[in-house]
Formats: structure tokens, sequence, C-alpha cells
């Protein structure tokens, strides 16, 4: 009997070792794609879930199969309702985007995702969207090994939804899930640079009235959200946020107001985001004539990115004669910051309300924490590049407070360790 429970072990631990691993079928890249490296290969269709085995997949193309190579992960277009990661296999365009990377030694990933209901009700919406080249990012970390990719060096490049895609996962704080049992969730989602064409501004539709086409023509006109719900049809826009009764209800329903806040970039958007290269070619006037596509999403994105006091943004939006990317195009720019970038793997900057209470923040001087459980064992403070500041022991309390003042300002990260084995993570601002 013994035996038969050894070897019911045995099989039960081989089923986990094949389950920690990705086996893509990797095969030789056309000749057609002109791509001068050692062995280019590529691996189509790989699975990172399987709620729809049609859509959640990515297409993965390599350098070669020795050593690990920094990573661009390219996602689609087509309004969050058509489009399809197949576009790299023979748009001329974005063929010579991973001609250009992989003989720079940068992998390319085209991501797949599951889209918005067009032909009955969707009672997701657009979160689902994203949610899926998220997990797609995280798997693509998790499974690294397996995928010839370093983990902290990768890059997003998008256009239109793909694009805010790529502005929405760029601007988030980590949404790593430490504690989930599902080990994909628990990597990172921050990434070293965006690289943006055509981007919405935010996907809270309401923003697209009171900031992105507020005074669109000068002369005080603004393009409402009952306008932009006729421009759309009610079924789209009501598919866009899961369905509503009306879209003036996204304005007062509490979960339509925390579904706003969830999909708004312009309100993640904070100084320790990634650099982002904005390109915006629409010509369009009215806002009617390219609602999604306006260089007014621009301009919007610009303007907060400054605001917000991020590292670095370009912008090229020839409607508005704005160019600020001193001849360095998109993919120059995501080379340069994968040359530079090592983002951590494993950090999460989010905290379960009511464990962790943090205040002031931003702070000048002094600081309290109090632990909602427990007693504060060890606060550390670090830099944006993971090096410890300034170190804090715990004093058998639930509350402590020290000074910052020696910090120079800007963004940090503070760790916070409990008695009961408990790590919280939160973004701290100095000024």
């Amino acid at each position: 009997m013994l035996k038969y429970i050894y070897i019911s072990l045995f099989l039960m631990l081989l089923t986990a070792l094949a389950a920690a691993q990705v086996q893509p079928n990797f095969a030789p890249i056309p000749s057609s794609f002109g791509i001068n490296s050692a062995n280019p290969v590529y691996a189509l269709d790989v699975e990172y879930d399987n709620v729809d085995q049609n859509k959640q997949v990515f297409h993965l193309f390599l350098p070669d199969t020795t050593g690990t190579y920094p990573l661009v992960i390219f996602i689609h277009g087509g309004g969050f309702t058509g489009g399809s990661p197949d576009q790299v296999l023979n748009n001329a365009t974005l063929r010579a985007d991973i001609k250009y990377f992989l003989e720079n030694g940068i992998a390319y990933a085209s991501m797949g995702y599951r889209l918005l209901e067009t032909t009955q009700a969707d009672n997701e919406g657009v979160i689902k969207c994203l949610n899926d080249s998220k997990r797609g990012l995280q798997f693509i970390r998790h499974y690294s090994n397996d995928l010839f990719i370093d983990p902290k060096k990768i890059a997003l490049k998008g256009s239109s939804a793909g694009a805010g895609t790529s502005f929405w996962l760029g601007t988030r704080s980590d949404m790593a899930e430490a504690g989930a049992t599902d080990p994909v969730l628990q990597n990172s989602t921050r990434v070293c640079a965006t690289a943006l064409n055509g981007s919405q501004a935010t996907y809270d539709l309401y923003k697209w009235e009171t900031q992105v086409y507020q005074n669109f023509d000068g002369q005080g006109t603004t393009f409402t959200l009952d306008s932009i719900e006729n421009h759309l049809g009610f079924n789209r826009g009501s598919n866009f946020y899961g369905g509503y009764d009306s879209a003036r209800q996204i304005l007062h329903d509490p979960a339509l107001i925390q579904y706003r806040q969830e999909v708004d970039m312009l309100f993640h958007l904070s100084a320790d985001d990634a650099p982002i290269y904005m390109s915006s070619p629409s010509t369009a006037v009215h806002p009617s004539d390219d609602l999604f596509h306006h260089p007014f999403h621009g301009r919007e994105i610009q303007q907060a990115a400054i605001a917000a006091n991020l590292s670095e943004v370009k912008a090229n939006i020839p409607a508005l004669s704005i160019n600020t990317t001193q001849g360095e195009t998109q993919n120059e720019f995501l080379k340069r910051h994968l040359d530079n970038c090592a983002q951590t793997n494993h950090i999460n900057t989010s905290k379960t309300s009511g464990d962790l209470n943090l205040y002031p923040n931003p702070a000048n001087d002094l600081i309290t924490v109090h632990v909602g459980k427990g007693n504060i064992k060890d606060v550390e403070i670090y830099n944006l590049n993971l090096e410890r500041m300034i170190q804090f022991q715990g004093k058998n309390a639930a509350k402590l407070s020290f000074t910052v003042s020696e910090l120079p300002s800007g963004t940090y990260l503070i760790q916070i360790k409990n008695d009961l084995g408990e790590v919280f993570w939160e973004k701290i601002s100095i000024k």
C-alpha cells in the first residue's frame, strides 16, 4: 500500500513540475522576414490562459534560443472589438519592427486578448481586455526561463486600443498579487517603457467630456458624454463598461464610478511610471471625425505626464505642431530604455484596506505607520532602483513614527513587516 502512495506522490510531483513549465514549439522564422541574426525563431499561439484559447495567446519572436533577451510586447488595436496578434505576420510595418528588435538582440511578442461582444451584451466590459494583456505580461515573466526572456527588461508598444492598454499597464502601480494561489498573478506588471501610437488618454469616458474634448473648438464647445454615446451607439457604450441603462448612469452608480477609476490612466499616472513615447498622427478637427485617435488625446497624455513629473515623455502630434522626439524613433526609444532598465520582478506596492495606514503622504519630515494587525517589526525605505535608503526597527507596537527629512525629494518604496510575518509595500512621496 505504501508503495502505491509513493507512486501517486511521484506522479503528482511530475504533474506539478510539468505544470510549472511552458514548452513553445519554436520554428525558424521564414526568410521572407529578412532577419539578420544567428538563428531567429518564433512560436505561434502560446497560450497564457484557458478562458478563450483562441484569443488568450501571443506569438513570440526570438533572435536565437541561446541566452535571455529583453522583450518588447506589441498589443494590437481594433477598438477592443476587432484585431488579432496575427497582424504582425503580414503587416509590413510590424514585420519591420520585428526585424529591428531581433537584429538588436531584443525579443518581440504580439499579444492577443478577448474582445468586447458586438452582437450581445458584454457584462465584463473593457477591463476584461485590459486584464488579459496584464495576465499575458505576468505569464511571460513567470515562464521567462522557458521563453528565453529577461523578466526585468520588458517594454510595451501598441496601436489604438493596444496603445491605450500599454498606457494603462504603464501607469498602474504594480498589480502583482503576493498571496495569489495562481503563481502567474504573483508576478510584477511594471515595465521599462511604453510606446503609444494613436492612444486614448483615458477609458473614463466622462473625462473625454471634461478634459479631452472640453472647449475643443476654442469657442467654449464641449463634446459631451451624451454625444459620445450617440457616436458609439448605446450597445457599444454599454458594453464598454459591462452594462448600463444610460451613459449618465456612470456618473452616479458607485460600481460604475469605481469602474471608471480602475480604467482611468490619467488618474493612475504618477512620477515613477514607465517613460512614454507618444505618437498621435490623426489630423481630425471635430471629435466625431476621429473620436478614438483625435490629437487631443495625445495632447492630454503629454500634458498629464509633464504635470506628473514623469521621468521622460516624448510626443509627436503633427496636427498640433508638437514634436519633442528630437529625431528619435519609437523603436530607438524602447531599445534605449531596455538597455538601461532593470525592473523588479516581484514587488507589490498595493495594500489591503484596513491592514496598513501611512500618513502623511506626501511627507517632508515625520511619517507615521500604523498596521491593523500585529506589531511593526521592521520598516525599510528604498529608492526606485531598490537600493535601501533607511531602516527602522519596530518597538513592539502597532504604530511607529520616524523622520524622512534626510531623504532628497522624490518617490520611494516603503516596506513594512509585522510580527505576524506579513509584508506591506507602499509608494511614498517626499517633498
